[in-house]
């Protein structure tokens, strides 16, 4: 009998969109590197398709709006009632959107590949909270923006989805076409922050 699912795409590496651009590092300060998700998934449905795509992402749907909550290797962003990113890492299912669709068993859901439409940029450092806040307008104090937090915002001109996945280390998911402007703004914020700590300790 043959697999049903044989000729669905299936979740997959695609070509870098920061290949080429010079990722900023300090050390003490921040670094920025490329996000190790191999997936990218818009879903959208209501409870009662909540409720269906249990056996596909377990309890990855259950937090609450702008929180991140992770089953199988799969990270669900809720960014709204009825609206999640799953972004998906190497060790999750890479069937995931087939599976997705077979468990909705008629609930209205819509669902959508955006694997190459986006980016994934990660900044890490002690003062990596600084560095965002050269462009961002929301407060990222741990208290404020605690671990897990994830919503959408902006950094500078561009639109983001921010995530916050350790102390010192925040995921960020930008449109693709954005990615070589947003690693400047963070290149500049890197060095600025830098310069005033020399600046300090000199």
């Amino acid at each position: 009998m043959s697999d049903p699912l044989a000729d669905v795409p299936t979740l997959g590496a695609v070509a870098s969109p920061v290949a080429g651009l010079e990722l900023p590092s300090s050390e003490g300060i921040a670094r920025v590197i490329e996000a190790d998700m191999t997936g990218r998934l818009v879903l959208r449905t209501g409870a009662d398709g909540r409720d269906a795509l249990m056996g596909a992402l377990g309890s990855a749907l259950s937090g609450r709006i702008n929180t991140a909550t992770a089953a199988d290797g799969c990270s669900a962003l809720r960014l709204g009632p009825d609206e999640w990113l799953l972004l998906a890492g190497a060790d999750c299912d890479p069937w995931l959107s087939a599976r997705i669709s077979e468990s909705a068993k008629g609930a209205a859901i819509s669902l959508v590949d955006v694997t190459h439409r986006n980016a994934g940029i990660v900044v890490e450092g002690p003062a990596c909270e600084a560095v965002l806040a050269t462009g961002c307008p929301l407060p990222l104090d741990p208290d404020a923006f605690p671990v897990d937090r994830a919503t959408r915002t902006l950094l500078a001109k561009a639109e983001i989805v921010l995530w916050r996945r350790a102390a010192d280390r925040f995921h960020l998911e930008v449109a693709r076409s954005l990615a070589s402007y947003v690693v400047g703004l963070l290149a500049q914020a890197i060095a600025d922050e830098a310069a005033i700590l020399r600046s300090r300790t000199s």
